[in-house]
């Protein structure tokens, strides 16, 4: 077997990452027959003069990746990537989409409630600008160089030390960083599924993660969420006879039911990620906004034995453009999600990590979410006070976030289109269901003003309460 490349001592590459890129390249380029088996890990350690544990993780990303496939016993072989792989464009799963179509990006309505990103007035320029500016004058050049791939080791160093405030213990060296937390879910996703891998997630949830998992191969089992997390004596039922990946969950004020999970949910969660042996996927990016008593405890925060893979994203409550977070990652899992990572984008903004840094170190970012808090509880109970005066059916009563969730025995896509044509969007709860249907809707209090508020509200009361077709209400759950 000839190889095309070279392996060489690199610091921006590891050795197993050019020997998993140049096989890539191999099979991509059809240089390996479909079903050939690739030679022994042994020949190949000694064909390039490496240690045979980098000819492993080399394999294992390749099939991860599901360029080549295992047989106990005979080795690794190429895949059919043709029929494996390919994907037409009607394949994909287009809900993502769809939830930019329904306000995700700017609408054309004077309200929208449909958004979770704060208005472009409440982004801290003037501060965010101050810590940029002193990393140019620092820094120079080196600013918009490529960082180390895991991220610029000062804002992982200080995000470590800054998530002690959490009861999160993790060193920077299990910290990744990435550009979003959707970022982080398609990473995981391709490195935690193969096709047919059963995974669960909450009924409803964020449709980005539902369409990242699709388009994985994974099957997806729901679970109703109630007012304090899922119904774990269901799930516990689902796990004696089936064998999941992972769950991916967000604990608190969740998308979009604005929900948080109990302290004894939480816990008993735990104990079955142990029992069962899964993963759980805790998705983080509203925490900070909590209105009443304290931040609560992540699943991180009580994890022992390594079952959270957190994510938390700083975009959602600061500037959505900035695209940065992190995961906090197992052991185990380090060396792959490097690799897809340097796949995917080599690293985030060298820029935008070392002005965060700063942003971070000089206490900015503390006092932005105080300022956020306090603004936006003023919105959330303006909005609450009007969703009960107006006697909507509301699901459950968050506690904190942006996210309030509704429902309503009218079409949704009717009083979407209703509500649209007199200036306010909403978002429908098809968004967020794994069927596509659904007769909730959430609203947001990020983008809109009091005034707004007040106006948006009054609309909707008229096409809810009193449509033609409206009947009777269902009950809250």
């Amino acid at each position: 077997m000839n190889f095309d490349f070279e392996l060489k001592k690199r610091k921006d590459k590891n050795l197993y990452v050019q020997l998993y890129d140049g096989l890539k390249e191999m099979i991509i380029n059809k240089k390996f027959k479909e079903n050939q088996k690739l030679p022994a890990i042994r020949k190949i350690a000694n064909f390039f003069k490496v240690n045979t544990s980098t000819v492993v993780k080399a394999y294992d990303l390749l099939e991860k990746e599901g360029f080549i496939y295992k047989k106990t016993g005979s080795g690794c072989f190429i895949s059919n990537l043709e029929i494996k792989n390919k994907k037409e464009i009607n394949d994909y799963d287009t809900k993502d989409f769809e939830s930019f179509k329904y306000g995700q990006i700017q609408l054309h309505s004077n309200i929208n409630f449909a958004s979770s990103t704060p208005s472009i007035n409440l982004f801290p320029i003037k501060n965010f600008k101050k810590v940029i500016n002193k990393v140019l004058d620092r820094d120079g050049g080196e600013a918009f160089t490529y960082q180390e791939t895991q991220g610029y080791y000062p804002l992982r160093d200080t995000i470590s030390k800054s998530l002690k405030d959490k009861n999160i213990n993790s060193s920077a060296d299990r910290i990744q960083i990435v550009s979003g937390a959707q970022q982080a879910i398609d990473i995981l996703s391709k490195i935690l599924i193969t096709p047919g891998d059963k995974i669960a997630v909450e009924n409803p949830t964020y449709s980005g993660a539902i369409s990242s998992f699709k388009n994985r191969g994974a099957i997806i089992q729901s679970f109703s969420i109630k007012n304090d997390g899922i119904d774990l004596n269901e799930f516990e039922n689902f796990l004696k006879k089936n064998k999941i990946k992972f769950l991916y969950t967000m604990t608190n004020f969740h998308n979009p039911t604005g929900i948080k999970w109990s302290s004894k949910k939480k816990k008993t969660l735990l104990n079955l990620a142990i029992k069962y042996n899964f993963l759980i996927l805790e998705d983080d990016c509203l925490s900070e906004l909590y209105f009443y008593n304290k931040e609560p405890l992540s699943l991180k925060s009580l994890d022992t034995e390594n079952k959270v893979i957190y994510i938390k994203s700083y975009s959602k409550i600061f500037m959505p453009g900035l695209r940065l977070g992190f995961i906090i990652l197992p052991e185990k899992l380090y060396i792959p999600t490097l690799a897809v990572k340097y796949a995917t984008d080599i690293s985030s903004s060298g820029l935008n990590q070392r002005a965060f840094e700063l942003y971070l170190k000089e206490g900015y970012w503390n006092n932005h979410i105080q300022t956020m808090k306090s603004l936006f509880k003023e919105r959330f109970e303006l909005m609450l006070d009007l969703i009960l005066k107006y006697n909507m059916n509301l699901y459950a009563k968050p506690q904190g976030g942006l996210y309030f969730w509704l429902k309503t025995n009218i079409k949704i896509e009717k009083v979407y289109k209703k509500a649209l044509k007199r200036g306010v969007s909403i978002l429908p709860g098809s968004i967020f269901s794994l069927n596509n249907t659904s007769n909730y809707f959430r609203l947001s209090f990020a983008t809109v003003e009091k005034n707004e508020i007040i106006k948006g509200m009054k609309i909707l009361n008229d096409i809810i309460n009193n449509d033609e077709e409206k009947k009777t209400y269902f009950p809250i759950v």
